[in-house]
């Protein structure tokens, strides 16, 4: 019984996250062509791609080799390459952030992992990633402080936002896009109440337990070359992820300059920090990075087509990688089973 309260509350999260992610994909794409979308990625010149992909692969790559230092165990890089492909996959595939689970279950898996020190390795790895794109945050808005100040006393008169409000206090979509996001937020919350109210005392000694051997794992972690190893890769990653969609937005000719696309781009990942993602993100991913766009003046049209299309190419990316490693994890289960 606990388990059907479980899966019905499940697909009602991924339901309501999944038609937040339409109504805003709905709204977005009215402001285009779709069209324009197919066209512009087929404007990228064939080795705009290939130099995509290799800078993408060559950022999952060196996410392994972190994922290896942080983790300290006798896993082989190309058997936690492959773990981490198909993991990159499936945080891109899954809604409201259920991929890091295929990471936490392939390392078990495949390495006899505790799930405490998978997780704490996650942990590790998102805190440096949090710390550099904070840094670089504040870089992009102090080099933008000027256009972002003289913006801010536009924004009222933006032609997207107004054209935002008015189309969604004519289509009602406001309130509805207001409904389905409380909704969700109130039935998690319910949800865990619910789940774990009568267990409360048992659920904190197990969460204490987990939580100390977390802080165990990290305590690992202390001013070495393990630690330079971690931040120097954590800074390559990111310039990586960073190149990898820049290259793929010059090559569709729009009018964006490389400032503009860092700022949107680290809005977008602050706004994902929000567990309203559904499944693919097509729409909620699209939302923060098109109205960083608009704030800087960019046209909405340009905003919206090299939204999309960069996630279709970055989904692209994933799904090869994916079938990297799906394949690769294959064939090794089937050369240790003879």
């Amino acid at each position: 019984m606990n388990y059907k309260k479980i899966n019905r509350a499940k697909i009602i999260h991924i339901s309501l996250s999944i038609a937040i992610g339409v109504l805003i994909a709905w709204f977005l794409l009215s402001k285009i062509e779709l069209k324009d979308i197919p066209k512009a990625i087929a404007s990228i010149p064939v080795y705009g791609l290939v130099i995509a992909f290799c800078l993408y692969t060559t950022s999952v790559f060196f996410k392994a080799i972190r994922f290896k230092i942080i983790l300290r165990n006798g896993i082989s890089f190309w058997q936690i390459s492959k773990i981490v492909s198909l993991y990159m996959f499936f945080a891109n595939v899954l809604p409201m952030r259920a991929g890091e689970l295929s990471y936490m279950y392939l390392l078990k898996k495949q390495a006899n992992t505790p799930g405490t020190k998978s997780f704490a390795s996650l942990i590790t790895g998102a805190i440096a990633d949090a710390f550099i794109v904070f840094i670089a945050m504040i870089f992009v808005a102090w080099h933008l402080r000027y256009e972002i100040i003289n913006r801010s006393y536009e924004i009222s008169v933006s032609d997207l936002f107004s054209s935002l409000f008015q189309k969604l206090i004519n289509s009602k979509l406001l309130m509805i896009i207001i409904i389905l996001a409380l909704t969700l937020i109130i039935s998690v919350i319910l949800f865990k109440l619910k789940s774990y109210g009568q267990k409360l005392s048992k659920l904190l000694l197990l969460t204490k337990e987990k939580i100390i051997e977390i802080f165990k794992e990290l305590s690992y972690i202390s001013f070495d070359l393990r630690f330079l190893g971690i931040v120097i890769f954590s800074i390559l990653i990111i310039l990586l992820r960073f190149g990898t969609q820049w290259v793929i937005v010059r090559s569709m000719n729009l009018e964006i300059n490389i400032w503009q696309f860092l700022f949107a781009i680290l809005f977008g990942v602050l706004f994902s920090l929000l567990p309203i993602h559904g499944p693919a993100g097509f729409g909620t991913v699209e939302a923060p990075y098109v109205l960083a766009l608009t704030y800087l003046n960019v046209p909405n049209k340009d905003a919206i087509i090299s939204g999309f299309s960069l996630h279709i190419i970055i989904m692209l990316f994933c799904i090869i990688l994916g079938i990297y490693g799906a394949v690769g994890l294959w064939a090794y289960g089937l050369k240790i089973k003879d």
